[in-house]
């Protein structure tokens, strides 16, 4: 019988991020199951040796690759995005990594399902419905917009030349065999990018948490509008899918983990528990940018409740 906790965007090329995975408990989550939502390292041995680190610290890794998994940074490589996506749920078959749906049984001695949701994000001019995009009107022009620029992705992600589709679809598509099920039991899904335009947002319960963070840490409480992006970046434009939104209502989740924003929510939303719990980049940690680190010390229970 387990818990489950919940982390994403660990970036172990980090040193402190590495740091951070390494003095991890080998003891207290023997039993327990880790849900881990994307962004490890672009490096698959490094990738690898990270799982298997948290193999050994956890008795089941969930995983679902994120978009800096499946960069390409090799300047002689000839794989794709694709092609490698593919090779690490390859790997993660080969070292007991979970990547498809199962069943656990909780503390408490109530069973979950755990689903493992493939994402990629929609840009406005990709699909106007399926984009998270929201308009900054402090970037009026294309030319005060660098966030194509500024995006990596744009730089170490490469799509197949024959490829016709958006990597949304392709990834959302991925999906459909696991979306048509009926499952027997509460559902708990997991994606990398964010599933809803309000998640992007900070409510008044998430800027009090990055105060009391930045009170912890000795900096100024006041609160950034722009929640510390650089003001010609708009992360919207590559921030998550209504695809996803829709499968996870589709398979009944009742909690969704998720990723990719470095900016931790824990909030409900038409009867769905969403929670982000990222790791993020020291400069983010340093700023107490990254919420809800220091009270759990390491990745979030999110079953049972803790109080219970």
């Amino acid at each position: 019988m387990a818990r489950i906790f919940a982390i994403s965007d660990i970036h172990v090329d980090n040193l402190n991020n590495m740091y951070f995975v390494e003095r991890l408990s080998f003891k207290k989550y023997q039993n327990d199951v880790l849900l881990l939502a994307g962004d490890v390292t672009h490096d698959l041995h490094k990738l690898k040796s990270t799982l298997l680190l948290l193999k050994k610290k956890f008795k089941e890794v969930v995983f679902v690759p994120g978009n800096h998994d499946i960069w390409i940074r090799e300047v002689d490589s000839w794989e794709t995005s694709i092609g490698k996506f593919h090779r690490i749920i390859r790997m993660c078959k080969n070292i007991n990594v979970k990547t498809d749906p199962f069943e656990v049984t909780l503390l408490d001695n109530t069973t979950v399902w755990i689903v493992p949701l493939f994402s990629w994000y929609s840009t406005p001019e990709e699909d106007a419905d399926d984009t998270l995009y929201i308009f900054d009107p402090s970037i009026k022009t294309p030319k005060r917009d660098l966030s194509n620029k500024m995006w990596m992705d744009h730089h170490y992600c490469v799509w197949p030349d024959d490829m016709t589709e958006t990597p949304a679809k392709y990834f959302g598509d991925l999906n459909s065999d696991r979306c048509d099920v009926i499952y027997d039991a509460p559902v708990v899904t997991i994606s990398h990018m964010v599933p809803r335009r309000e998640l992007i947002l900070a409510d008044s319960d998430d800027n009090q948490k990055t105060s009391e963070e930045k009170r912890r840490r000795g900096l100024t409480t006041l609160i950034e509008g722009r929640q510390g992006a650089a003001k010609s970046f708009n992360f919207t434009r590559f921030a998550g899918s209504q695809t996803i939104e829709n499968q996870l209502r589709q398979v009944g989740a009742a909690i969704h983990v998720y990723g990719h924003q470095h900016r931790n929510r824990d909030r409900c939303i038409e009867g769905v528990r969403y929670i982000s719990h990222c790791l993020g980049s020291t400069g983010e940690q340093q700023k107490g940018l990254i919420t809800g680190m220091d009270e759990w010390k390491g990745p979030k229970q999110i079953l049972p409740s803790p109080s219970q």
